[in-house]
């Protein structure tokens, strides 16, 4: 899931000021664009179209809907777990953002990566901007965008994928993925007041590649998660707590607590995916996704407090884990879009003490805020 909260754009916007004049343009385009989207309200694969989902929405058709879409809010997420030969462990992830302006049709992208040594503690984390007069064209069924070094390209299970994020640069095939899984209802998740939203997730991508680290090139290999939500809805207007987890017994889970702005519960849902199975939808009294009191993480340069210790089960699926972050320290501070959210790379540990899966967490809305949402 995507890690648009907006509380920061003016911020973003004052800082933009301070780059000059061509930088002020552009930062203040994309604060425009994300302000009219506010403002709007509600307004493997199998290529077999869902059922006629409510809203009045055109079902969700794989593998066409990896393309780029008119609407005005859509996201790329990647989530990846690669290990070194020599073992070492790198959490990284890889979104593109794609925000259209209402009345102009002009398109702004913004992709942002982020990538964590298991064993240093280092975080380090990238981003690049671009404007388009009209939303990227479709390749083929899937999606192709480029910035400078950066690509992000692909669809139907297979992906490339190439960023960088300080000392860190890297260049990974993902392919596979297994059936897709649909959120919410047929691939629609409601977001109440802030609209609906297209949602669905490959869990299960094999990755190959490389990784350069301030010690050398390593080729790396492991596991990815590739999240594609899209809609004219306003994830400005809402905040979240997500995770998505792969168990080592084939099973996936994904899990969203979903808050308005002044900590109200808008909707708290999850999908188990199953090799036999299938898609499992999961309502909020069938799961537990909250934080361990004491756990926690605050950042030097915010000041925001994250939560950093997450206990998971599904008492009918016999699962129970806590969530444990590879790395501390993974805030990720948008100068582009101004906003800060905490993506980090966790380990599932059974009661036990058995490592037996692993996944992200992702928390936005903790920047500037009080407390934590209930």
């Amino acid at each position: 899931m995507g890690a648009f909260t907006g509380a920061r754009l003016l911020s973003g916007m004052t800082r933009a000021w301070t780059q000059g004049a061509g930088a002020a343009s552009r930062y203040l385009l994309l604060a425009s664009a994300l302000a009219c989207v506010c403002a709007l309200g509600a307004c493997a694969a199998d290529p077999t179209p869902t059922p006629t989902p409510p809203y009045g929405l055109p079902p969700l058709r794989l593998p066409a809907d990896e393309a780029p879409h008119d609407f005005l809010t859509e996201w790329w997420y990647f989530s990846l777990h690669v290990e070194a030969e020599s073992g070492a462990r790198f959490p990284l992830h890889h979104v593109l953002f794609q925000v259209r302006e209402p009345n102009s049709g002009r398109t702004l992208y913004v992709a942002q990566a982020s990538v964590a040594d298991a064993a240093t503690g280092a975080h380090a984390q990238g981003e690049r901007l671009r404007i388009e007069a009209a939303p990227l064209p479709a390749s083929g069924d899937g999606f192709a965008f480029e910035a400078g070094d950066w690509e992000m390209s692909g669809g139907a299970g297979e992906y490339r994928l190439r960023g960088g994020a300080g000392e860190y640069a890297f260049d990974l095939s993902l392919t596979g993925g297994g059936a897709p899984l649909l959120h919410g209802e047929d691939g629609l998740v409601d977001f109440g007041a802030a609209g609906v939203s297209y949602y669905y997730t490959r869990t299960r991508l094999d990755v190959a590649g490389e990784l350069s680290t301030p010690s050398g090139v390593e080729a790396v290999s492991g596991t990815g998660w590739f999240d594609k939500q899209w809609g004219d809805f306003q994830p400005v207007a809402v905040r979240w707590d997500w995770t998505g987890v792969q168990l080592d017994d084939g099973r996936d889970l994904m899990l969203s607590r979903l808050f308005h702005g002044d900590g109200r519960p808008i909707a708290i849902y999850g999908t188990l995916g199953s090799p036999e199975r299938g898609a499992v939808r999961l309502d909020a009294d069938e799961f537990r996704f909250e934080p361990t009191p004491g756990a926690e993480w605050r950042s030097a340069d915010t000041g925001a407090v994250y939560e950093t210790e997450w206990r998971v089960s599904v008492p009918g699926e016999g699962i129970d884990v806590m969530l444990r972050p590879l790395v501390e320290g993974a805030e990720f501070r948008s100068r582009a879009l101004g906003v800060i959210y905490w993506e980090a790379g966790v380990d599932a540990v059974a009661p036990d003490g058995r490592t037996v899966g692993r996944g992200f967490v992702e928390l936005t809305g903790r920047a500037g805020l009080s407390a934590a949402p209930p």
